[in-house]
């Protein structure tokens, strides 16, 4: 799904991610809650360190570590006094060692394969034509590459923050509350998280929206989220937009691998769409340039096609061609004014030869070439060289006829 006036929202495909790694995840999470269990029997009592949620998966390293430390701190006290205990809480800690290991894998290879998948999408949208499309279908990629339920793509302008894009996994949910909220104003209180993303430019989480400072009618009212990421967007280090995604419809809560996946999204995302909208105005320039430089050939075509009809059939008894005579006689005139020297730099002038290149020619310096040219143009009445040669051109070809 996209903006409200496009396309009806269709089902997004399913996330990148394989069922290998939910069923990892979730064996993991089954591992924590009886290692729990565990503990608490073999110590026989109840612990203050509550069990691992299913919808928060990234606190089972934090679960585990915390046994962990209870079972030591547990041996220290019963020492010696009952070997049973002892070596129970000893295959335990080691058992729970263990544990943490493997959970610290799992997290490194999914947030490696995550960041791995965020790089394919970034890739794909750098292939897209236009800027547009790529607003169009930024939030698409994320939902389907990176694994969220669901994207949203918003403005930001004069602190004013405005939701624009989305891309859910529901299509009756985008219908049932987003839609009304394209292009609402909203503005960036300091204490939201929304504020904080566009004073410090970083990426933010919310783990609980329950708890924490957040815009309620738009976040938990209609959209009913529990938890969730945003990260600016900044092409050319300007922030101009949010990126938010959590996994609504899903129970499952955000961690920190999913802000540091959708900020690392939402950085490449600012450059390629940058990079975008920089080539389609250098097109843009490239087309009025050869618009410009066609119009101009056609002109100079028109204009050359006219010179020769002239050239070709002059009219000796026309104002126009009278008085070219009459300029070209007096040119004549101060023509015959200029020393023989003069006119060997001259027609040393008309051929293209430097200055440094008529003195060498000549054998004179360099300074006496350019009093000579001096006096050339104020014979001729002439403001430049160009002006003076062509005078010489327009006098010899007179001469010629």
């Amino acid at each position: 799904m996209t903006a409200v006036d496009e396309e009806v929202p269709r089902a997004f495909p399913a996330p990148s991610r394989s069922p290998g790694w939910r069923r990892r995840e979730s064996e993991l999470v089954t591992r924590v809650t009886t290692m729990h269990q565990a503990v608490s029997e073999a110590l026989g009592e109840a612990l203050a360190v509550s069990g691992v949620d299913r919808d928060r998966p990234g606190r089972s390293a934090e679960i585990v570590s915390a046994l962990t430390w209870i079972c030591i701190e547990r041996l220290r006290l019963t020492a010696e006094a009952d070997h049973e205990t002892t070596a129970r809480l000893c295959g335990l800690v080691a058992e729970l060692q263990q544990l943490a290991l493997e959970l610290y894998e799992h997290e490194l290879s999914l947030r490696t394969r995550r960041l791995v998948d965020c790089s394919a999408g970034l890739s794909r949208l750098r292939s897209l034509p236009t800027s547009a499309d790529l607003i169009d279908q930024v939030c698409e990629e994320l939902v389907r590459r990176c694994g969220f339920g669901r994207v949203v793509l918003s403005r930001v302008e004069n602190g004013i923050w405005k939701p624009w894009m989305g891309y859910f996994s529901d299509e009756q949910e985008f219908e049932s509350w987003f839609t009304d909220w394209v292009n609402q104003a909203i503005p960036l209180d300091e204490d939201t998280l929304e504020a904080q993303l566009l004073r410090e430019r970083r990426p933010g989480i919310v783990y609980d929206t329950e708890t924490a400072t957040v815009h309620r009618p738009i976040i938990v009212d209609a959209g009913r989220s529990r938890s969730y990421v945003a990260a600016p967007v900044m092409p050319g280090g300007t922030v101009v937009g949010f990126l938010h995604a959590d996994y609504h419809p899903s129970a499952r809560r955000v961690d920190d691998v999913d802000r540091d996946v959708l900020w690392a999204f939402a950085e490449g995302f600012g450059q390629i769409y940058e990079r975008s909208v920089l080539l389609e105005r250098l097109r843009a320039q490239r087309d009025h340039v050869r618009e410009t430089l066609a119009s101009t050939e056609r002109m100079m075509d028109e204009l050359c096609d006219s010179g020769i009809d002239l050239a070709q059939h002059p009219d000796p008894g026309t104002i126009v061609t009278r008085s070219a005579v009459s300029a070209l006689s007096s040119d004549a005139d101060a023509l015959s004014e200029l020393t023989a020297r003069e006119r060997e730099v001259l027609e040393l002038m008309v051929v293209g030869a430097t200055n440094g290149a008529i003195a060498e020619q000549l054998v004179i310096t360099e300074g006496t070439v350019k009093s000579h040219v001096k006096h050339i143009l104020r014979k001729l009445g002439a403001v430049n060289r160009s002006q003076a040669i062509a005078r010489y051109l327009g006098i010899a070809q007179i001469g010629q006829d």
